[in-house]
């Protein structure tokens, strides 16, 4: 099936879907667009949390495959995919998003085509956003911000994935409020993805301005964290990441504690427990699979770590998160 839609303000793209499916608002403050037996079956719902921001959560199989040309006039977007695929053809180049990945961009009088597949189970989050409205969430600092905006012009970056947005972004879509709270909820959570992805672009050395850290440094430094994350159940030794991230073990540990705020290795361990705590709340994962699966061999220990983070035991945790 293919779609045309042109969005011409940033609520439009929503607005363009609702002439190919129905409509049905049952939600308050919701809006629902239900696939008809032909298309396939589920849901895609948008909230608009004020104008010039909105959050649109799709869940749906297809009977048939999704080609999609949507004309941007301007639009700021992170998108997030939990389960499905999605192909993305931008400016000639070719993006693709799976479970647990997805882009951001900023875009303006530009086409993209997404290609969605029949008969997988697509589910996925789009924080759609004006620049101006990421503007204002950095109100009196705006300089380090617009410049980011003017080089991702025109570009589709992949997120850099973590721990910290996985569960951010599962937060948002298995949000338990309605209403008014459920949009403060959202906003919040949106504020920081935002604080997430722009981390990296808004530390500088004029963040650190009596610091020895170079750009080059600050970056490596990142670049350190990330390779932390993928291998909580298995670290490096600090040679060892030292040597992975370009960096001498003197840089590595003193240059991480002062750009983060906590060692290596305190590092990895919060890192662990909040891993374990987002396999318990989102995988469903009970206390000894969560511990094995981030690196625990004594669940007991995993537990006597995690009251000490949380302070209160992990079947507590996961309780107090529930709906």
């Amino acid at each position: 099936m293919e779609q045309k839609i042109r969005s011409q303000h940033i609520h439009g793209y929503f607005d363009g879907l609702s002439a190919y499916l129905n409509k049905n608002d049952t939600q308050p403050g919701e809006e629902r667009l239900v696939l008809s037996p032909f298309l396939g079956t589920g849901v895609i719902s948008r909230l608009k949390i004020r104008q010039g921001i909105e959050v649109i959560v799709s869940d749906m199989t297809l009977e048939e495959d999704w080609d999609q040309v949507i004309h941007e006039d301007r639009v700021f977007e992170i998108n997030y995919c939990f389960s499905g695929r999605t192909d993305c053809l931008f400016k000639g180049n070719r993006f693709s998003t799976g479970i647990h990945s997805g882009n951001v961009y900023s875009v303006e009088d530009s086409e993209i085509r997404l290609f969605r597949r029949s008969k997988e189970r697509y589910r996925g989050l789009e924080i759609r956003m004006t620049p101006e409205q990421v503007l204002r969430y950095f109100e009196g600092d705006e300089a380090c911000v617009k410049g980011w905006l003017k080089d991702q012009a025109g570009r589709i970056s992949p997120l850099m994935n973590s721990l910290p947005l996985q569960r951010a972004m599962h937060e948002m879509l298995c949000s338990p409020y309605h209403g008014s709270l459920k949009k403060l909820h959202m906003e919040s959570k949106i504020m920081e993805i935002i604080l997430l992805v722009l981390e990296k672009y808004t530390m500088g050395n004029d963040q650190f301005p009596d610091s020895w850290m170079k750009k080059q440094d600050i970056e490596k430094l990142y670049a350190a964290r990330q390779i932390i994350a993928g291998r909580l159940e298995n670290p490096l030794s600090l040679k060892e990441l030292a040597r992975a991230a370009e960096l001498n073990e003197f840089k590595l540990k003193k240059g991480f504690k002062e750009l983060f705020g906590m060692t290596v290795f305190a590092y990895v361990r919060d890192q662990r427990l909040e891993k374990g705590a987002y396999l318990m709340q989102a995988e469903q994962m009970n206390v000894g699979e969560a511990a094995a699966a981030v690196g625990y061999s004594n669940p007991s220990n995993f537990s006597a770590a995690f009251h000490k983070k949380y302070g209160c035991k992990p079947i507590q945790y996961v309780k107090s998160k529930k709906p």
